[in-house]
This record gives C-alpha cells, sequence and structure tokens, in this order.
C-alpha cells in the first residue's frame, strides 16, 4: 500500500515540476508578446500622428524649378500632430521616381531651430536637378508622403 502511495507521490511531484516549468516558459513568452505589441503600436501612433503636405504653388512652376540654377524647391507644411526634424535624413525627396537627395532644408519662417512642429512650413532645396515637361516630385517622411505634379 505504502508502494503506490510513494509512486504517486512521485508522479504528483514530476507533474507539479513540469506545470511550473509550462507556467514559467508562458508567461516569458506572454511578456515577449506584450513588448512586441507595445512596441509596434507606438510605431503605428507614431506614422498616424505624422502628416505632411506639399504647399508649393503648381499653378506657378518657376517659383518650384529654377532652370537656370537647375534647382528645385519645394514648400512642405507639417499638418499632423507630430513634431519633426528638418533634416536629409528625416525627408525623402523622389524626383520622377529617382531619389534626390535635399541639398537644403531651413524653415520657413526664418527662425533657424532645428525643430519642425505641427503647422508650420520647411523650404527644402534639391540642386542639380535636370527636369522638363510634366514633372511628379513625392516627399517623403516617416512613412507619409504627398506628391505635386507641375509643368517645369
Amino acid at each position: 500500500m505504502s508502494s503506490v502511495s510513494a509512486s504517486h507521490l512521485v508522479i504528483f511531484i514530476a507533474s507539479i515540476v513540469v506545470a511550473a516549468g509550462v507556467a514559467g516558459t508562458l508567461v516569458t513568452e506572454v511578456d515577449r508578446v506584450s513588448t512586441s505589441i507595445t512596441d509596434q503600436s507606438e510605431g503605428v501612433e507614431e506614422r498616424i500622428d505624422t502628416d505632411i503636405e506639399v504647399i508649393s504653388d503648381t499653378g506657378s512652376p518657376e517659383s518650384i524649378y529654377d532652370a537656370g540654377a537647375n534647382e528645385l524647391t519645394l514648400y512642405v507644411k507639417n499638418t499632423g500632430a507630430t513634431e519633426l526634424q528638418p533634416d536629409s535624413n528625416a525627408i525623402d525627396v523622389l524626383i520622377e521616381g529617382s531619389f534626390a537627395t535635399p541639398e537644403s532644408i531651413a524653415r520657413a519662417d526664418g527662425s533657424g531651430t532645428d525643430r519642425w512642429p505641427p503647422g508650420t512650413v520647411v523650404e527644402v532645396t534639391v540642386a542639380g536637378v535636370d527636369i522638363s515637361g510634366e514633372t511628379r516630385v513625392t516627399v517623403a517622411v516617416r512613412d507619409n508622403e504627398d506628391a505635386i505634379r507641375f509643368r517645369a
């Protein structure tokens, strides 16, 4: 009789050890999933709060493209709820689908600050550009983009 209860006790203890191991693994994995979901949602929130609009006057193409200097100048407004960084690492310019590195990015109000709060405009200048005819220019910031078409 005591041999039966001893074997039951061994099986019971083994079951407890296995259950504790499974529970520990499960808690660890749930924590990893929770952290991953939090990180993902913060990234999505940042993209949702970020929005831009190219406000250059397409009816006046000479204000956008200077053919003599081969220079493209765009005015881009931060219409989102997030402050952005006005630098060439944060702003991408595509001219007819080809990447162009901005030569200069400056606040249009002349504040000289390295911040781009909501509601403000930056002037993005791309030098060494040779374009003619109907042209599409896209500006992208943090997975948000806006495009304009104008005749150079």
